[in-house]
Formats: C-alpha cells, sequence, structure tokens
C-alpha cells in the first residue's frame, strides 16, 4: 500500500477484521465504529501519519494518510479515504451507488487542499468504502494525482 499503491487487499482484510471483531451492539453508532476501527488498525505501523476528521477543502476528511516523510522519505503514496455507513435496512445498490458519487465529490474537494496539493513526490490516491453494517459493499479509488516537487511544477 505504502510503496506499491496495492491498497485493496489491506481494507478486505481490515473488513474481515471488522466483521470478526465487532457485535451486532455496535452498530448503534454505525460508520463511527467503522472509522474508529480502521483507524486503529492503520496507526499499527508508522508509515503514515493518520488523521481523522481532518478539515480540508471546506469539510472534514474521514482518513487522511500523510505520509511520514521524515521517516520514509521514499514513500510513493499518499491516501484521503472517504467512509460511507448505510444501515443494514437502508441499504440497495442505488444506495450505494449514490453514496460512492457522493464520496467522489468531497474526495475531489479534499484532494485540492492545500496541505494535500503541496505533498512532493507522492502520488495521491483517493478511496471511498462503503459498508453497511460490518460488511465492505464498496471499495473504490477515485481521480489519483501526481504530485510533483515545487521544483518540477
Amino acid at each position: 500500500m505504502a510503496y506499491k499503491g496495492e491498497w485493496e487487499p489491506v481494507f478486505r482484510f481490515l473488513a474481515d477484521e471488522v466483521e470478526k471483531q465487532t457485535s451486532v451492539r455496535d452498530y448503534l453508532e454505525g460508520e463511527k465504529v467503522v472509522q474508529t476501527f480502521l483507524l486503529a488498525y492503520l496507526n499499527v505501523t508508522d508509515y503514515y501519519l493518520t488523521r481523522s476528521e481532518e478539515e480540508m477543502g471546506k469539510g472534514f476528511a474521514d482518513l487522511w494518510l500523510e505520509p511520514f516523510e521524515s521517516k520514509y522519505p521514499d514513500l510513493k503514496y499518499a491516501y484521503l479515504i472517504e467512509l460511507k455507513y448505510l444501515k443494514r435496512s437502508e441499504f440497495s445498490e442505488e444506495n450505494k451507488k449514490a453514496q460512492l458519487t457522493k464520496a467522489e465529490g468531497q474526495l475531489t474537494k479534499y484532494a485540492a487542499d492545500e496541505r494535500v496539493v503541496r505533498r512532493s513526490g507522492t502520488t495521491l490516491k483517493c478511496l471511498t468504502l462503503v459498508f453497511s453494517g460490518w460488511e465492505l459493499k464498496a471499495a473504490e479509488e477515485s481521480g489519483g494525482k501526481q504530485n510533483k516537487p515545487e521544483t518540477e511544477k
């Protein structure tokens, strides 16, 4: 994920762990349960400075994985992650599609934030994860971009 940009296996693994380690009662809080779980697991390694609900582009990014450049100067990828949550009783393909569309618009705004733009030498990947209860129903990437060092702009 950090060096090859192969993020999907990481989030499929984490989704399996969410399902194994949570109970139905945990989902009274919906998205926050999933977000907190992902935040804890993503902080097991220190490749990223993981930020939750970071203010960006007139909104709040659910998760911003900012490369820990001083320790890993050769890290290749940064990630903005938007989580969407649908109650199990509200899930439909139409609702899933609506959440993916909404997330894409949000991620576009977050990706334009100055702090994200100034990241040099990394490729930004914007991800949307749609959960319904404990199930990962969609994991999609939208519009990544290569950030160039200031001297190359």
